[in-house]
C-alpha cells in the first residue's frame, strides 16, 4: 500500500494517474526549462564573443573558432519557440522533434568536426594575438563578477546540449507508455537523435584521422611514400632504436603497413615501410625491451620502452587485417566522398560571404593543396 501511494497521485477530480506520468512532466518541463537556458546562453555568446570578436581576430581564425554556431543558435531558438507551442497545449512533442533532427544533424556533424580545429584556433589565438589576448583579460572582470562565461565553457555548449537531449529524450521515452499518441514519434525521435550522434563521431574520428595523416605525410622528406588513402588509419606512433647499430628511429603503424623513419633536421627521412599483411611480430625474451619484426625478405630488431604495448598494437592490427576487419575500402571511401563533399558545400557558403578576395584566393589555394594530394587515390 505505502508502494502504491508512491507511484501514484490523486486530483481533486478522483482520477488516478500514474506516478510515471508526473515523472514525465517533470522531465518535460526540464527539457524546456533547460532548452530557455541553453538559448540564453548562446545569446550571451554572441553578444560577449562572437559579434565583438568579428573585428579583433582575422577572418580565417575567427571561422575556425565560432564554425556555425551562429547556425546552431538560430536552430535552438527556433526549437524552443515551437517546443512551447507544443508543450502550451499538451504534452507532445516527439513530431516536432523529429521535423528538425535533419537539420540539427547537419549543423551538429558540422560543428563537432570542426571542435578540436577551433581548440587549437583559440590556443593559436591566445598565444599569437595581442587583441585577442587583451580581449580575454578584459573579459576575466566580467567572468568574476558572473557576468558571463570563458570562452571556452561557451563552445562546449552545442556538444553538451546533444549530450542533455540524449539523456531527456532516453528518460521521457522510458517513461511513456506505448498507448500514448507522442510515443512513436519519440521513440523515432530518439533513434534519429542517437544516429545523430554515432553519425557526427564517425566524421569527426575521420576528419582527426585525415588530419593526422596529411600531417605525417607532409613532415616525409621527398614525399616518396604516398599515405594518404581512403581506407588507411592511424593506430600508433613512438620512438624506437634500431639494430645492433643502436639507431634512433621513430616508427608509425597505419592499419595496413608500418613506416619508419629517421630524423632529417626538421622533416623525417624514410628508412623503410612495410605492409602488414606480410609482417610478423615476435618478443625478445631474453631482451627486456627488444622485440621482432619479420617480413617477407627483411628481419628488423626493434627496442623500445613500451616493448609489449607495441608487440600487442602490432598484433592486434595485422589481425584485423588478416580477419578483413579492414576490408571495407569502399565503404570507407564512400564516408571520405560523403564528408569532403559537404565540407566544400560549406566552404563554398562560407567563401560567399567573405568580403576579401584575396582571402577567398588564399584558401582555394590551401584546399586545392590539400586536393592534389588525393589525386592518387583514384
Amino acid at each position: 500500500n505505502v508502494r502504491r501511494m508512491q507511484t501514484q497521485t490523486v486530483v481533486d477530480s478522483g482520477t488516478v494517474f500514474d506516478g510515471s506520468a508526473v515523472n514525465r512532466q517533470k522531465l518535460l518541463d526540464e527539457l524546456l526549462s533547460s532548452e530557455k537556458a541553453h538559448v540564453q546562453a548562446l545569446d550571451s555568446l554572441m553578444e560577449n564573443y562572437v559579434e565583438p570578436l568579428r573585428f579583433v581576430l582575422p577572418l580565417n581564425r575567427y571561422q575556425e573558432i565560432f564554425s556555425n554556431v551562429e547556425l546552431i543558435r538560430n536552430w535552438n531558438a527556433t526549437f524552443l519557440r515551437h517546443l512551447e507551442a507544443h508543450l502550451s497545449c499538451g504534452d507532445t512533442f516527439g513530431d516536432l522533434f523529429l521535423e528538425m533532427s535533419p537539420l540539427l544533424r547537419q549543423l551538429y556533424t558540422q560543428y563537432n568536426e570542426n571542435y578540436q580545429n577551433a581548440m587549437k584556433a583559440y590556443e593559436n589565438c591566445r598565444k599569437k594575438s595581442k587583441l585577442f589576448i587583451t580581449f580575454l583579460e578584459r573579459k576575466q572582470k566580467d567572468i568574476s563578477e558572473n557576468k558571463t562565461k570563458d570562452l571556452l565553457s561557451y563552445l562546449y555548449l552545442p556538444i553538451q546540449r546533444i549530450i542533455a537531449y540524449h539523456s531527456l529524450l532516453k528518460n521521457i521515452l522510458h517513461l511513456t507508455p506505448p498507448d500514448h499518441p507522442d510515443y512513436d514519434h519519440l521513440s523515432n525521435a530518439y533513434q534519429s537523435l542517437v544516429e545523430t550522434q554515432y553519425h557526427a563521431n564517425h566524421r569527426a574520428q575521420q576528419r582527426k584521422n585525415i588530419d593526422k595523416i596529411i600531417e605525417i605525410q607532409n613532415s616525409l622528406l621527398g614525399q616518396d611514400a604516398q599515405l594518404i588513402l581512403p581506407h588507411r588509419r592511424y593506430v600508433y606512433e613512438g620512438e624506437v632504436i634500431l639494430g645492433k647499430n643502436l639507431k634512433d628511429r621513430y616508427i608509425y603503424l597505419f592499419n595496413d603497413l608500418l613506416l619508419c623513419t629517421k630524423k632529417k633536421g626538421k622533416f623525417l627521412k624514410i628508412d623503410f615501410i612495410e605492409p602488414l599483411e606480410t609482417l610478423k611480430v615476435a618478443d625478445v625474451k631474453e631482451e627486456f625491451r627488444q622485440f621482432r619484426l619479420q617480413s617477407s625478405s627483411n628481419e628488423y630488431i626493434i627496442m623500445a620502452e613500451d616493448k609489449q604495448h607495441w608487440i600487442k598494437t602490432i598484433s592486434g592490427a595485422i589481425k584485423a587485417l588478416k580477419s578483413g576487419e579492414n576490408d571495407s575500402k569502399i565503404n570507407s571511401h564512400n564516408h571520405i566522398e560523403e564528408s569532403t563533399r559537404e565540407s566544400l558545400m560549406n566552404r563554398i557558403i562560407t567563401w560567399s560571404k567573405m568580403e576579401d578576395p584575396q582571402v577567398v584566393l588564399r584558401e582555394i589555394k590551401d584546399l586545392a593543396a590539400t586536393l592534389e594530394k588525393y589525386r592518387a587515390i583514384n
